[in-house]
């Protein structure tokens, strides 16, 4: 997996327009399996700040996603998705906290341009492999809409990559012989140095 990796390494990401970021709020994202949850809660604990997981709020919302996929279509959720994440970010750049988005989030471009202004952005990375014995473990294949057939799964986390690339500010390896503690320790010494400066991107 392209940056599987590469531990807090710093990605080259996109100036935000309209100034740098001055709260130091982290945002999580990545594939499915990626364990975001977890981390994000970790870290949160560790920080003494609020942790919100924009798949559980849509959830709290409107009931369970691959409900919404069944009854209104993946487009309805990408926007539903869309919502609830500008409004979490919105907060995110107001007051420090910590934010996991949906795995599939990155796929609006305005998402990821307010993601430009979160000053820490996260990419939870582990190979193809791991992530999808992760899923499958959770018994989340079985209801995750776009976690059904294990060949598709690998190819949307091939498309998403890029994606995921080009809004991070670091890139944290959460595979093998990682534990959340380790993860944790890592992302808490990124969010309480002091706010990094954007590189221009490609």
């Amino acid at each position: 997996m392209s940056g599987g990796g590469q531990r807090g390494t710093t990605a080259d990401a996109p100036k935000a327009s309209s100034g740098l970021p001055t709260v130091s709020s982290l945002a999580l994202v990545g594939f499915m399996g990626a364990g975001k949850s977890a981390v994000g809660v970790g870290v949160a604990h560790r920080r003494s700040l609020p942790f919100v997981d924009t798949d559980a709020l849509i959830e709290e919302q409107m009931g369970p996603i691959a409900e919404i996929f069944a009854v209104h279509g993946e487009a309805h959720f990408r926007t539903v998705e869309r919502d609830v994440c500008m409004g979490l970010l919105e907060r995110a750049r107001a007051a420090p906290m910590v934010v996991s988005l949906g795995g599939g989030a990155v796929l609006g471009s305005d998402v990821r341009a307010a993601l430009r202004g979160v000053a820490h952005v996260a990419w939870l990375t582990a190979p193809p492999d791991v992530l999808w014995e992760r899923v499958a473990a959770e018994g989340e294949a079985a209801v995750r809409p776009l976690a059904r057939d294990r060949a598709a799964f690998a190819a949307l986390l091939a498309e998403r990559e890029p994606l995921y690339r080009e809004v991070a500010t670091a890139i944290v390896d959460n595979g093998v012989g990682r534990t959340v503690d380790e993860v944790v320790d890592e992302l808490v010494r990124l969010t309480e140095s002091s706010v990094t400066a954007r590189h221009e991107g490609a």
